[in-house]
């Protein structure tokens, strides 16, 4: 009796744990958001979760009595009964990623568990498959993976104009020299600074100044090959390596090939420019046995190409570097001397042809060095130009000349007209007659008194703005000249609309006025020209009295040059002054020829 009721018990719960086994799988198979089948040793699917009915191709009757080829595409199908098959006759656990559709159209990406099933006696009986959506999980991994890509990319090319920056450049190149070295070949180092570019990027702004920068980037991709490497350093700076060289006329054609590439004309912000870039150029080994010293080398060469007159391609030489030093050093100076008024301005006098008599002088600066002593305006007016200090110190030229002007006026020294003569870069200054007339404000000048000269390329480059500021200047009552006439092209529709007073005959029209016949007739047609549109005219450089003698005979109004007077500091100036009146005394001393503040 008591056996019987054991029995019976024992039967209970374990009928009880069946019951218990059977109610937990199938709220396993019911509510799991997995994919959770059991496959016989046929393929035939015995047990399922509800979760296939997700699936695209399995309708409410479910997965159970089907197999991989009902339901699947016939290559995912083929892809899972292969598996299976493994799994079965390798009796081993098997990890695949499928992408399946659901009803709604969406593609979900499932991590598939395959593993044996073995009865008591361990064999084999059919496959379980257990698949989890990592759907969420492969978008994060993707998405970073691609924020990874995009910040490996930033880390390496310039934002700008997407080329390599300067430290994928140092691990290109160094990889160059390595197989150079293998190969016993050499590499050339082109180094490149637009001409100009602190100019364009003032007067059009900083976007204008960005598409150029891309423009440029994208026409030196196209001028190189594909192994060549070309990169941005910053700035208006940019590098081409060019690999397996091993004649030098290789790189020269490739220099000129990007010279005459990147001097096309090209429209920016309504606007057709035309660039150039000066090339520095040095070569591994000859020019320097690692990259610092391939880069300072040709960044010599470069500053020598500037030199030579922009626009153009230098090879580095050895004897270059003392140059390269002695034009740093000077813009160091330079710097110092605009902050420690080293410059001074001298004055050279314009005289009517026919009295004799001054008519107004015109500033010019000069740098009394410490150490140098007087250095040539030659030498530091393009650096200035090409640092942007022409602005300070253009601001510091026309601030002294008016407070020179006013100081004359207030003592009764009557100069006439004082002209003080414009750089392009500061003649395109934003709200360039704001800063005159606060100047003017500042030393108590009148406006009368002062004379504003632009050179003839300056007033064409961008000649409806040039209309504009003129027009401003214009009215606020000063006298306007445009110098150095006839070295460029200008139109006489624009000339005919700039309110001009005087042209400036540039003195390489008289030099040889005599002998020299298209100077003789350019040089009257200008008197002409300027006469009919009622405007003086100024013949600078005049050095002989038979000069003079022509241009007087041509109608010319004024002259100025050594034949009158050398350039004079204020005081050498005013010594000449007589009961408030200047007086020649007919000394004339020959010196360098002088170059004006912005030529």
């Amino acid at each position: 009796m008591w056996h019987h009721e054991e029995q019976a018990e024992r039967f209970r719960v374990a009928e009880q744990a069946l019951w218990a086994s059977e109610t937990y799988l199938n709220a396993i198979l019911r509510y799991s958001p997995a994919l959770i089948s059991v496959k016989d040793l046929d393929g035939n699917v015995v047990l399922a979760s509800e979760h296939f009915k997700q699936m695209a191709n399995i309708d409410e009757s479910g997965f159970v009595g089907k197999n991989v080829f009902d339901v699947y595409p016939k290559d995912v199908a083929q892809s899972m009964w292969e598996i299976d098959a493994a799994t079965k006759a390798k009796q081993q656990t098997y990890e695949v990623e499928l992408d399946l559709m659901h009803k709604d159209g969406s593609q979900h990406t499932y991590l598939m568990v395959k593993f044996p099933l073995r009865n008591k006696e361990n064999n084999v009986f059919g496959v379980c498959t257990i698949g989890t959506d990592i759907s969420e999980r492969k978008l994060a991994e993707n998405a970073l993976r691609e924020q990874q890509s995009r910040l490996n990319y930033m880390a390496f090319h310039d934002s700008l104009t997407s080329l390599p920056n300067r430290s994928l450049f140092y691990d290109r190149i160094y990889h160059g020299l390595a197989r150079a070295r293998r190969s016993d070949s050499k590499v050339a180092l082109m180094l490149l600074d637009i001409d100009r570019f602190k100019i364009i990027n003032d007067s059009l702004g900083h976007d204008a100044g960005d598409v150029l920068l891309k423009a440029i980037a994208m026409r030196l991709n196209e001028g190189v090959r594909d192994m060549d490497t070309v990169a941005r350093l910053g700035g208006d700076e940019f590098v081409v390596v060019l690999e397996g060289i091993h004649d030098t006329e290789d790189v020269v054609f490739v220099a000129n090939k990007l010279l005459s590439t990147l001097s096309r004309p090209l429209e920016i912000s309504g606007h057709t420019l035309t660039t150039t870039v000066s090339i520095g150029v040095s070569i591994f080994p000859e020019d320097g046995a690692d990259t610092d010293e391939l880069l300072k080398n040709a960044d010599i060469a470069m500053y020598k190409a500037k030199e030579a007159g922009k626009n153009n391609c230098q090879f580095y030489t050895k004897g270059m570097n003392a140059t390269a030093v002695n034009y740093l050093l000077l813009e160091n100076d330079l710097r110092r001397a605009v902050e420690q008024q080293q410059l001074t301005l001298y004055y050279q006098p314009q005289v009517d042809l026919q009295t004799g008599e001054m008519m107004g002088v015109e500033a010019l600066v000069r740098w009394q060095h410490p150490d140098r002593g007087l250095v040539s305006p030659a030498h530091f007016i393009p650096l200035a130009e090409e640092t942007g200090l022409i602005v300070p110190i253009g601001e510091w030229v026309l601030r002294e000349a008016c407070r020179q002007q006013k100081a004359w006026l207030d003592v009764g020294k009557r100069v006439g007209k004082v002209a003080v003569n414009l750089s392009p870069r500061q003649f395109r200054q934003k709200n360039f007659p704001g800063k005159v007339e606060a100047i003017l404000k500042e030393t108590g000048l009148e406006a009368k008194h002062l004379e504003l000269e632009i050179t003839e390329s300056c007033a064409m480059e961008h000649a409806g703005e040039t209309i504009n500021q003129l027009n401003q200047l214009n009215q606020m009552g000063m006298f306007l000249a445009i110098d150095d006439f006839g070295t460029g092209y200008s139109s006489l529709a624009y000339l005919q609309r700039f309110p001009i007073q005087k042209l400036k005959i540039d003195r390489s029209f008289i030099n040889d006025i005599h002998d020299d016949h298209n100077d003789a007739a350019i040089a009257k047609s200008i008197i002409g020209l300027a006469h009919n549109m009622q405007m003086r005219v100024v013949a600078e450089g005049v050095e002989t009295e038979p000069q003079a003698e022509w241009l007087r005979e041509m109608g010319c109004d004024q002259a100025q040059g050594f034949l009158y007077s050398k350039p004079m500091t204020a005081k050498q100036l005013e010594n000449h002054f007589r009961n408030g009146r200047f007086y020649f005394d007919g000394t004339v001393v020959q010196l360098e020829p002088h170059v004006k503040m912005g030529a």
